[in-house]
């Protein structure tokens, strides 16, 4: 923490010194090329929508698998594609943009994005309408990345996801 002094007054008329935390935020484009290596071994284009609160990705012929020991969810990413199955980590209530509610499987992965991987939460959903596959929300973003609205792919380029070695 770095301490800045303010030249305000509280109230009772102490100098006030208030703990401004350093951050380290990397910019991104409002689009990036990332990897979901549990998933599946091709980069996804990703559409950083700061609108939406949570993760949400393509999925097709979603099924829920119940068990006493644990409920699993098993889909495709693409029609016609390889079977995927994981356990299902929660249930999120998820409001699309015409106002509709809808309960959505939850699921856990890894997430490679920037250079950099993430253990993050991804709502499942047919998205096949839609033009991008998969949105990465705010609850992610915040705190972690700025993004700019002009620009896309700064740390991806036509279908590559950088790695980079970080030092200690």
């Amino acid at each position: 923490m770095i301490l800045y002094p303010t030249h305000s007054r509280t109230p009772v008329g102490r100098p006030r010194h208030e703990e401004i935390p350093v951050y380290k935020i990397a910019m991104i484009g409002w689009r990036e090329w990332v990897g979901m290596p549990e998933l599946e071994d091709v980069p996804l284009l990703a559409k950083m929508d700061t609108g939406a609160w949570s993760n949400t990705l393509h999925a097709s012929d979603i099924e829920i698998i119940e068990s006493d020991l644990e409920n699993r969810v098993r889909f495709r990413l693409e029609d016609g594609g390889e079977w995927i199955e994981r356990p299902v980590s929660d249930w999120r209530r998820v409001r699309d943009t015409g106002g509709h509610e809808t309960m959505r499987p939850v699921i856990r992965t890894t997430l490679e994005i920037a250079g950099m991987d993430f253990d993050i939460e991804v709502c499942l959903k047919d998205r096949s309408l839609m033009r991008h596959r998969f949105i990465i929300g705010r609850r992610f973003l915040r705190e972690r990345f700025c993004v700019h609205p002009g620009r896309q792919c700064i740390h991806s380029s036509e279908r590559t996801i950088p790695r980079i070695v970080l030092e200690y």
